[in-house]
């Protein structure tokens, strides 16, 4: 029986303005293919050696230029099937 693979190279954050009168959550507008046009969360691919939780962290001060002070894992992933690939990605989710 033929499997579909299952990879996990990409961790995302919800990142969450606090202190606000009424909450805000970041997102971002891709400016590269595949996700062109596209809002999204934080989100980048996991380097060698890394954490999940690491490389969050890393992708929120690459991409916005802030300093985490609490992050959180939110016990839920992103998944999704890339026909392109045949294959099936599951993201690690944490907050900000």
């Amino acid at each position: 029986m033929a499997q579909i693979p299952i990879r996990c190279n990409v961790a995302s954050s919800v990142v969450l303005e606090h202190g606000a009168a009424k909450p805000r959550m970041l997102l971002l507008r891709r400016s590269k293919q595949p996700l062109l046009g596209e809002w999204c969360h934080v989100a980048g691919g996991i380097e060698v050696g890394e954490a999940a939780w690491q490389t969050v962290l890393r992708e929120i001060r690459e991409e916005t230029g802030l300093t985490v002070l609490r992050l959180f894992s939110a016990d839920c992933n992103e998944q999704f099937y890339e026909a392109r690939r045949n294959v099936f990605t599951v993201v690690p989710v944490f907050v900000s």
